[in-house]
């Protein structure tokens, strides 16, 4: 058995082969898949549980499909899709999960997280996090006409795209220092993210410990993901 961890699908109406892709992948893993986590920006644009569209359909039938085969569901939203709620994973057949999140994988102990929280050198961002994730604030949002709300998420993603094609890509990175700070509170020598869309393995050695930073990518070209081994074994992969 094994499990499964993607991130960044970044489900769009525009592209609706990503959703295809992720029944692919049932084919083609999940038979053995224990446990499937999606770390966030699951979807490009989240502006609420009452949003129907082809895409959301689709994406809850495949996800029905993974739990029908045995396979349990764990999400946890991203700086895209933190508006998801319990209405649509009830829906969907997964548990939301808080951000960092800790577990453990055949008995190895990991921390999860979506990895914006720990990009704590973008301050602009940080800023603007700690703004739009204000309780008040999502639910005035989210009592506003659906034609209103996809307006404003239109044009908070345009300002988004200008601000990532101008800012320090070093900047929106996460900072080391706050990584092992999460990790040694967690007690824990692994972390597995996304949000950056740079995948590979970090090590770091801190105190005499090792320490190791597994980040996930985005499906911008293809699917990625990493697979947890019950041996302990773990890797990135990609599929065409």
């Amino acid at each position: 058995m094994s499990i499964i961890l993607i991130s960044d699908l970044h489900l769009d109406p525009r592209e609706p082969q990503k959703a295809r892709i992720l029944g692919l992948i049932r084919e083609k893993m999940g038979k053995n898949c224990s446990e499937l986590y999606i770390l966030g920006d699951f979807f490009e644009t989240w502006i609420g549980d009452d949003e129907k569209n082809e895409l959301i359909t689709e994406t809850i039938t495949e996800l029905q499909a993974w739990r029908s085969q045995g396979t349990e569901i764990y999400f946890m939203p991203g700086n895209r899709d933190f508006l998801l709620g319990q209405a649509f994973g009830q829906k969907a057949g997964f548990l939301i999960l808080p951000d960092p999140y800790k577990t453990e994988f055949y008995g190895h102990p990991v921390l999860l997280s979506h990895g914006d929280a720990l990009c704590i050198d973008d301050t602009a961002y940080q800023a603007w996090r700690q703004k739009v994730h204000q309780p008040w604030l999502q639910k005035l949002f989210l009592a506003l006409p659906l034609w209103l709300r996809r307006f404003i998420a239109q044009k908070m993603r345009a300002k988004s795209r200008r601000y990532t094609q101008t800012a320090d890509p070093l900047q929106m990175d996460l900072n080391t220092a706050e990584v092992l700070s999460w990790l040694q509170k967690a007690k824990v020598d692994t972390l597995i993210h996304g949000h950056t869309h740079r995948p590979g393995y970090h090590l770091y050695y801190q105190d005499h410990q090792a320490f190791t930073r597994i980040t996930l990518s985005d499906w911008h070209d293809r699917a990625h993901g990493l697979i947890w081994e019950k041996d302990g074994r773990h890797y990135l992969w990609d599929l065409e």
